[in-house]
């Protein structure tokens, strides 16, 4: 009877709580008091956009051989204004094409903006959709929006107020989604290669870690759900980027002081002198600022804010010396870091080479013995410890 009794109380147990959580359901995370606009109100924004520029630029060419041709053109590409099914769509776009081809490049250019590269795979958003609420929702938001679902938000390494990245566009000065580490400086969205490599490996010194366990098929359907968070990706298409193989002799003296130089010719501004301890200057990004609630703040500064990087107190978001390479020659989107491809790939280098000594890496001295990199290791915003190096750290975690 005993036995009977518990083992009913366990079969009440069980099948109370799968019913209480089927009636309850999952947790209510907060939303944003932000609505992002209707999906089909962004493709059409973006579509008029286009048909608008379209129309501007038409207007430069008055010979009378061309009026035919170029009053077709502008009678089709008003039919781009609603969204069409891609194969029509697509056909539109060719057939403008052909009719302007001869006549301007960015005319071509401008309507290729409205040619349909990318259509969401339902089944691929739903598998995806269930990784991003059990890998990536806690910082990215219920709905994708960067709204954190923790209360004490985030934080980076330096304690500094950090905000995921906004998938939706909606607190993007511009309505637009970009990634600071695969978009083009003045552009947005980025390769897919490139943004899985990001969710791959993580940033370093950030509340985003990586993810290497995931199988291929995983990050594609964690990067299908990201995609169809915002229609403008249907028009958009990039190639991934090519980072270039270090040079042989990068971590020599030689490179280190040309680099150290530049730093301060270039660099100086806003990374300061971090040898000497000086804190970098913070500097508004292209995204505004949010509460808990998600409603914008900030009055006459609305945007928020990022420190330039602090080299040898905290890691290097993307470590590797073809990252950093990188992150110097085209700039970081969506902030004030601006490409520096104008220094040419020696002084790139230098500068990288130099950044990795601060970093604290083994420089290749005269002698063939290696000295350990910078005397920056530093307790606080404001004083050096002179004398101390850094540890060497992993470039594999960072990205």
């Amino acid at each position: 009877m005993k036995w009977f009794l518990i083992s009913v109380l366990i079969t009440f147990f069980v099948f109370g709580v799968t019913i209480a959580y089927l009636r309850v359901g999952k947790p209510a995370y907060k939303k944003s008091e932000v609505r992002v606009k209707p999906y089909d109100e962004i493709e059409r924004d973006w579509r008029a956009s286009q048909v608008t520029e379209f129309e501007r630029e038409i207007k430069k060419f008055e010979e009378p051989e061309l009026q035919g041709r170029l009053n077709r053109a502008l009678e089709l590409v008003r039919k781009l204004k609603e969204p069409l099914p891609k194969n029509e769509n697509d056909r539109v776009v060719d057939e403008i094409k052909n009719l302007v081809s001869d006549v301007s490049s960015d005319l071509v250019n401008i309507v290729e903006r409205l040619r349909i590269r990318w259509e969401p795979n339902l089944q691929k958003v739903k598998v995806g959709k269930e990784l991003y609420d059990n890998l990536c929702m806690t910082c990215h938001g219920v709905e994708g929006d960067s709204l954190s679902v923790t209360p004490e938000g985030l934080r980076t390494d330096l304690g500094d107020v950090i905000y995921a990245r906004d998938f939706t566009g909606k607190y993007h000065r511009d309505g637009k989604v970009v990634f600071k580490f695969a978009s083009d400086f003045t552009g947005e969205m980025g390769a897919d290669e490139d943004i899985k490599l990001l969710i791959r490996e993580g940033l370093a010194g950030t509340p985003m870690p990586g993810f290497p366990y995931l199988k291929e098929q995983e990050l594609d359907a964690i990067l299908e759900y990201i995609k169809s968070l915002n229609p403008r990706w249907k028009f958009f298409s990039t190639n991934r980027r090519i980072y270039p193989e270090p040079p042989e002799d990068l971590l020599t003296q030689t490179r280190v002081e040309n680099g150290r130089e530049l730093f301060k010719t270039f660099c100086s501004a806003c990374h300061r002198n971090p040898e000497e301890g000086e804190s970098p200057l913070a500097q508004p990004t292209a995204w505004y600022k949010f509460d808990k609630d998600g409603r914008i703040t900030g009055g006459d500064s609305p945007f928020q804010v990022v420190s330039a990087r602090y080299f040898g107190k905290e890691p290097l978001r993307r470590g590797k010396p073809e990252y950093i390479f990188a992150v110097i020659k085209n700039g970081i989107a969506g902030t004030t870091m601006t490409p520096w491809a104008h220094l040419g790939e020696e002084n790139i280098w230098n500068l990288v080479a130099y950044i990795l000594y601060l970093d604290g890496k083994k420089i290749q001295t005269a002698g063939g013995e290696g000295e350990k990199g910078a005397k920056v290791h530093v307790e606080n915003h404001d004083k050096v410890e002179e004398g101390n190096t850094m540890e060497n750290r992993s470039d594999d975690s960072q990205s």
